[in-house]
């Protein structure tokens, strides 16, 4: 008896691992396409070892006749996955399926009780969040992400005592925001952004364990409201590196971070938040921040030094600040004033450092002329100042910046001749001069070599005073994608052989004649017209075998 005993146990590993493999032939019949063939392909029951394992099937992990792990990332799998007939797998630790097009609910989940890492983020579930998630009290991470997961998050996540990362971000999640963060312990990494979250952020004392572990918090792109933290302050957050709250409704002053001597990164864009800008974080301290957010909301008053050593990207874009330029900005890489009330001279960002790569001063109320003397922006990318009142000449300095991809000085009172540097640049991709008041010729005739690696995509040019011809050297600029040339006093004809590339071309209003050549002619008449005058767009209508075609010239038909 006591023999049969024994090899009943034994057995039933064996019995049990072919219940796990039999239910995974179930949820590949859900499957309906498998491009990579990697499941469709290996999936097979004869593929089995003797101890109920099998040899090849792909994102599987078998462990003494038990399934262990099931990972089947970016495969390409459309259909149905089904949770129930998973409720008898005892051994499965991990389930990720990220990045495929599956459908179905998760009501089942709760009861694959050994789970401790669950990603099903980026596919096509929908549903609400099955109550049954809290029995899952060994997980580690739970991904939910980039679903059409829906409805209020159910109670119950204060049992996942194991819980270090959620990831519900990108679903149709509702409900009080802090009726679910109340409930985390020590989690290190929350993502709740783009849902329907409401109610206002407001942790303290009662959220110690939270407020100590976790490293990054998004709640952006919510409809949350109220003040942040109007209660017991900012929290001491001990570990806490990134925080994103942009995307709210959130109102009031931007409260002190000063004490959360970790992070990094503070995104607050796109809320309602007025007051001043808070000093602490654009200076020299004990922060470590990086990047700051602010566009988009109501602050107001002066922009004051930047004197941060660790800060390289700013944006307060969007606001009502006002003042001067400030005089300095410490080691920031990305400056984005933009669309605010800034006023006095532009020449302020001679005192600038040579860390600087983007500068995005447009539509303020800016003055003065460009400077010569800015040697030091060799790092310069990208410089819009657009939409101001600067005026004078483009200083010859500006042509020597070697990592220049985007120049916009449009909507000024800028004036002289262009830089010939500008054309023959093999790092500039966007050039927009236009509505200022440059004369002269387009100074293209140094492209002499086809061979040039030039680069621009799009140039504009346009409403300015520029006259001459259009040079034939323009059609060595084989990358352009965009020409505007409109509203100026260019003369002569269309080069013939300008880029088969174009997608967006107006010469309008100039002083243009002869012939649209043949590969322009796919542009409506409002890319010529009006203006250009003598310029011939020529109509080839349908005619009869052997009779010659009528050419109709601006309202007349010639022969």
């Amino acid at each position: 008896m006591q023999t049969v005993c024994l090899i009943l146990l034994l057995l039933v590993p064996v019995a049990l691992g072919q219940s796990d493999f039999e239910a995974l032939l179930e949820v590949k019949k859900g499957f309906e396409k498998d491009p990579s063939g990697k499941v469709f392909d290996s999936w097979d029951s004869k593929s089995l070892t003797s101890d109920g394992c099998p040899q090849t099937w792909y994102g599987v992990v078998c462990v003494n006749g038990r399934v262990v792990s099931i990972s089947l990332n970016d495969v390409g799998l459309t259909g149905n996955f089904s949770f129930p007939v998973l409720a008898g797998f005892k051994m499965l630790r991990n389930l990720s399926i990220s990045n495929n097009q599956l459908m179905g609910t998760i009501s089942n989940v709760g009861s694959i009780e050994s789970l401790e890492f669950l990603d099903l983020s980026s596919n096509l579930f929908h549903g609400f969040l099955p109550s049954g998630v809290a029995k899952l009290k060994n997980l580690v991470l739970l991904n939910l992400s980039s679903n059409n997961f829906e409805g209020i998050v159910p109670s119950g996540f204060r049992n996942l005592e194991s819980l270090e990362y959620l990831d519900l971000g990108h679903n149709s999640f509702s409900g009080d925001i802090m009726g679910l963060l109340s409930q985390l312990g020590s989690v290190v990494h929350v993502d709740l952004s783009s849902n329907q979250f409401s109610g206002s952020l407001d942790l303290g004392l009662g959220n110690a364990s939270f407020v100590s572990s976790i490293k990054y918090l998004n709640i952006s792109h919510n409809s949350l409201v109220g003040q942040l933290f109007a209660h017991d302050g900012v929290p001491y957050f001990d570990s806490l590196e990134v925080f994103d709250a942009s995307n709210n409704q959130i109102t009031g002053a931007i409260p002190p971070f000063k004490f959360v001597v970790s992070l990094r990164i503070l995104r607050l864009g796109s809320n309602q938040l007025s007051g001043s800008l808070p000093e602490a974080l654009l200076q020299d301290s004990s922060t470590v921040l990086t990047e700051l957010d602010l566009s988009l909301n109501q602050l107001e008053g002066p922009v004051g030094s930047i004197t941060s050593t660790t800060l390289k990207k700013l944006n307060i874009s969007s606001n009502k600040l006002s003042g001067p330029l400030p005089t300095t900005v410490g080691h920031c890489a990305i400056i984005d004033l933009s669309n605010n009330m800034l006023s006095g001279n532009f020449s302020r960002i001679q005192n600038w450092g040579n860390y600087v790569e983007v500068i995005q001063l447009s539509s303020n109320s800016l003055t003065g002329t460009l400077p010569n003397q800015t040697s030091q922006f060799l790092r310069l990318t990208t410089l819009n100042i657009s939409n101001n009142s600067l005026n004078g000449d483009l200083p010859p300095v500006l042509g020597t910046y070697s990592e220049l991809k985007v120049i916009d000085l449009s909507l000024n009172f800028l004036t002289g001749f262009l830089l010939p540097d500008f054309f023959t640049s093999t790092t500039l991709t966007d050039l927009d001069l236009s509505a200022n008041n440059f004369t002269g010729e387009i100074p293209l005739q140094e492209v002499q070599d086809s061979r040039q690696n030039l680069s621009l995509v799009s140039l504009d040019l346009s409403h300015n005073s520029l006259d001459g011809s259009l040079p034939p050297e323009i059609s060595k600029l084989h990358n352009l994608l965009y020409l505007d040339l409109s509203n100026n006093k260019l003369n002569g004809s269309i080069p013939a052989d300008l880029p088969d590339g174009l997608k967006g071309l107006d010469v309008s209003s100039n002083n243009l004649s002869g012939v649209v050549p043949d590969n322009l002619r796919r542009f409506p008449d409002s890319a010529f017209h009006p203006g250009n005058s003598l310029l011939i767009f020529p109509y080839l209508p349908f005619s009869p075998k052997g009779a010659p075609a009528l050419v109709n010239i601006k309202g007349v038909d010639l022969v």
